[in-house]
């Protein structure tokens, strides 16, 4: 199992918009669980302790795509979307409008609630506690590219989600998002490909 070190430039893109999700993705991967635990501390950025054991023993849960992606997201369009009511500088409400629609929208007042755990990769992606530093349209545009790329059409995906709130006793990286904004941690392993990519997030404000 080797890491690819040379991701397509929207991951690249991805952390310039200052996105908290972080990636490692291997190839010659067979999916194992002892290869996902070894993979795992290659994703987080920054740690000081990781404990394997600990990851084992919580455990993980097979969900399927559409629970991966979760509710920010519309699979029928593939459209992020930003749950909750808002008004616009023109007086117009919102209900759960798709991301993309609103890069000439002013949004003046509104508010959304955090998701229930499980899944919520779109949510996660797109909603960090601190805005993106993109315009929606190239949220969306960056979000397709990499989703192609962790997830590519037409091919079998195994998808576990590891996320937990006991994360933190696995690694000091999981204790900042732990405090209200959410732990995420998936493995997504792509058998013909023999890919492993493995997904981290947790931060505050």
């Amino acid at each position: 199992m080797n890491r690819i070190e040379k991701l397509p430039p929207a991951f690249e893109r991805f952390d310039e918009m200052l996105g908290v999700l972080d990636f490692a993705i291997f190839e010659n991967a067979g999916g194992t669980e002892e290869e996902i635990l070894s993979a795992v501390p290659q994703a987080l950025r920054h740690f000081h302790r990781f404990d394997a054991g600990k990851l084992r023993a919580l455990g993980s849960r097979r969900i399927c795509e559409k629970a991966f992606f979760g509710d920010w997201y519309d699979p029928d369009s593939g459209s992020l979307l930003r749950l909750g009511s808002y008004k616009t500088a023109d007086g117009s409400q919102l209900t759960d409008p798709v991301l993309s629609s609103l890069d000439d929208v002013r949004i003046m007042s509104g508010a959304s609630s955090c998701p229930e755990p499980g899944g919520q990769f779109a949510y996660a992606f797109s909603h960090p506690p601190y805005p993106l530093n993109a315009r929606p349209g190239e949220v969306q545009a960056v979000f397709e590219e990499i989703r192609d790329f962790i997830l590519p059409p037409l091919h079998r995906s195994e998808i576990l989600d590891w996320s937990d709130a006991r994360l933190p006793e696995v690694s000091d990286y999981f204790e900042d998002g732990a405090e209200w904004w959410g732990v995420f941690l998936f493995s997504v392993h792509i058998p013909s490909m023999r890919r492993l990519t493995i997904i981290a997030g947790s931060t505050t404000d």
